[in-house]
């Protein structure tokens, strides 16, 4: 059940109060706040697109896909139209590669446009600074990798694709430590998230483990955690909100939702 909008009452120190789990100052809300968190809600619960991008990409293989040891990039390679002598030709045939290397530039575009418009959720300065930096960094590569396939240029695909790896697991961690103050429940999730990210990383390195797996185990945490912040955006009225650190203020202005 939602929780009715606590009434307005002046308060000159504008002490935060507890709303849905965050600490909630009354801020102006320019219609502006709204649509920027809206669409960046919006955008970051989209990304969820690509998981169905990717197993209809991996249902149209003419050979199986087998998750275990095969890449995602693996199923952006082109050049196979999933005909029996293009099949027989080449060892890897993707048919609907046009696909997931679209939900691969999207996926970006959403990871940018949501960083944007969710910002104010973080408080202002380094904290900030670094985790636009590090979600721009992924948003940059995820896209990178949809317009370099890895059968077009295997090198390329590797250097612009490895950044996302690291930069998506480095700003949940950041997030995480920004979000801890004001929104605790989340900020743990967002932590956890971004352990399980960094050791599906570590796992890429071990010897002898199947690839496709710790792969995903280094990618999707990131996926979904950006999927449920879009939701927890929507649902957290933030441009009623301000994570900042509230100013004494004086007169009408000073008012405060309890």
């Amino acid at each position: 059940m939602v929780e009715p909008l606590p009434k307005i009452v002046n308060n000159p120190l504008r002490e935060p109060v507890r709303y849905g789990g965050v600490s909630v100052v009354r801020t102006s809300s320019p219609p502006q706040r709204l649509s920027a968190v809206r669409v960046g809600g919006a955008a970051w619960v989209l990304i969820a697109l690509y998981f169905v991008a990717e197993f209809v990409t991996a249902r149209a293989w003419p050979r199986p896909y087998e998750v275990r040891t095969s890449s995602v990039s693996n199923l952006g390679v082109t050049g196979c139209d999933g005909s029996g002598a293009q099949v027989a030709a080449v060892r890897l045939c993707s048919p609907l590669h046009a696909v997931i290397n679209s939900a691969f530039i999207l996926t970006g575009v959403f990871i940018l446009v949501g960083a944007v418009c969710l910002r104010e959720f973080l408080p202002r300065g380094r904290i900030r600074r670094a985790a636009l930096a590090l979600l721009g960094l992924a948003a940059v590569s995820a896209a990178l990798t949809g317009f370099i396939p890895i059968n077009v240029d295997a090198h390329l695909h590797q250097i612009v694709a490895t950044p996302t790896f690291v930069a998506r697991n480095a700003a949940m961690a950041v997030v995480a430590v920004g979000l801890y103050p004001r929104w605790r429940p989340f900020a743990l999730w967002t932590g956890l998230c971004s352990v399980v990210g960094i050791l599906g990383m570590a796992a890429i390195l071990l010897p002898d483990t199947p690839f496709g797996i710790t792969e995903r185990i280094a990618l999707y945490p990131f996926t979904v955690w950006v999927v449920t912040a879009g939701v927890a955006a929507l649902r957290a009225r933030a441009w009623l909100t301000s994570p900042e650190t509230p100013q004494p203020r004086t007169g009408a202005e000073g008012a405060t939702m309890e």
